[in-house]
């Protein structure tokens, strides 16, 4: 019998092969969805520590807007004067502290134009920021030793990928109309954003872009033994006296990965709605197909039940039909999940961003939860349209057109 059973629901299912892929396209989506959420988000959070370590556990993070909205200090344009940022190397535990610039500039090397992203600070402070704190070392050259010396620094993809041409220590370049020499070259960071910039001492920065006596942002040093999280609280008291900047964050390593992290628990969150919300139309759907799977198989019905098929076993064909549908959706949306978390790892590394995915962190228990809720869901959709199966008469079924 179960043979036959699985014979007809095969046979059922090909007879409307495109009414049946558009039934589980929605429990494909939603089972998609969550694969790529569990798959990813241990890698991402490992990742992001790891590039979080590499700024530094012992810099604090000053920079204008709030907390909970970044991105309102690159929109709202506000700077701080230099000489408040300086005045917090009174506080004790604060070893020094480093004044930030950073503007996006016209770069020019051989004819060939192209935008980039200019980062400045003094270079003394710089160098102990990059090699102490960061581990970032002059791959090729040497550190600028004069603030006024018209020389830069550039990272590792500015200097092999902006260009068609590689920029090799020794070469000028011009920047917005004024000529520099490249000295040194960055060994790769991995952060996108400092391989692709370029560095210049903060008096250079200034006599190009006009700017003078502000700073985009700040950076802390943090002396051995010093609590950065007491410092924080001191920083902030200390800079409140300041009225240029009314809105301001002041962030130690821990805190930043916290951020991140709860940011990272409300996408996910967010995703798991979505998927649960695409599951139940996809359960809706196969509802749908099953009622049509009933009507268009009345005569069926009857003949099955004139040669003594039983309410059971018509329930049961097409309870198990639907939940072989949701079977199916579960099972492609696994495939088609780990597939995309596969291709977002490899672009991620590409990227310089590895550990994201990993075949050895899928948890196959997981998996094999999903595939039985996608089953046991699809049987729930089809059990109202399969009691209405079972409880058909087989003459009126027979005489049914």
């Amino acid at each position: 019998m179960s043979k036959n059973f699985l014979l007809l629901i095969l046979k059922s299912v090909r007879h409307r092969p495109l009414r049946s892929w558009l039934t589980v396209l929605g429990i494909i989506i939603g089972i998609m969805l969550v694969v790529v959420i569990f798959s990813l988000s241990s890698g991402i959070q490992t990742a992001i520590a790891q590039t979080l370590r590499m700024f530094g556990s012992d810099l604090i993070y000053i920079f204008p807007g709030k907390e909970t909205n970044p991105l309102s200090s690159i929109v709202g344009g506000e700077r701080f004067r230099e000489k408040d940022l300086l005045a917090l190397e009174k506080i004790q535990g604060v070893k020094f502290v480093v004044p930030v610039d950073a503007k996006t500039l016209n770069l020019e090397f051989r004819g060939e134009k192209k935008s980039t992203m200019i980062h400045a600070a003094p270079w003394k402070k710089m160098r102990l920021i990059f090699e102490s704190s960061q581990g970032v070392k002059v791959e090729k050259g040497v550190w600028p030793q004069s603030e006024v010396s018209r020389e830069v620094v550039l990272g590792y993809l500015t200097a092999n990928s902006l260009f068609k041409e590689k920029i090799r220590v020794g070469d000028e370049i011009i920047l917005k109309s004024s000529r520099m020499k490249v000295v040194g070259i960055f060994s790769k960071i991995g952060n996108q954003n400092d391989d692709n910039s370029l560095f210049v001492s903060l008096v250079d920065f200034r006599e190009i872009t006009g700017s003078a006596g502000s700073a985009f942002t700040g950076l802390v040093k943090v002396e051995a033994g010093a609590d950065p999280n007491l410092l924080v609280r001191q920083i902030k008291a200390e800079l409140s006296r300041q009225d240029v900047v009314r809105d301001f964050a002041v962030l130690s390593s821990d805190k930043v990965t916290r951020l991140i992290k709860d940011v990272l628990t409300i996408i996910e969150l967010t995703l798991i709605v979505i998927s649960l919300v695409s599951l139940m139309v996809g359960a809706i759907g196969i509802m749908n197909t099953m009622y049509t799977s009933v009507l268009e198989r009345v005569k069926q019905i009857g003949v099955m039940k004139a040669i003594g098929a039983s309410y059971d076993d018509i329930l049961s064909l097409f309870l198990i039909e639907s939940g072989v549908i949701g079977l199916a959706g579960g099972t492609l949306g696994i495939l088609l999940g780990i597939f995309i978390s596969y291709l977002i790892g490899l672009l991620a590394a590409g990227f310089g961003i590895r550990g994201v995915f990993s075949f050895g962190s899928l948890d196959f228990m997981g998996l094999l939860a999903i595939l039985i809720v996608t089953f046991v869901t699809g049987v729930i959709a089809g059990l109202l349209p399969a009691r209405q199966a079972a409880k058909m008469e087989p003459a009126e079924a027979l005489r049914y057109e």
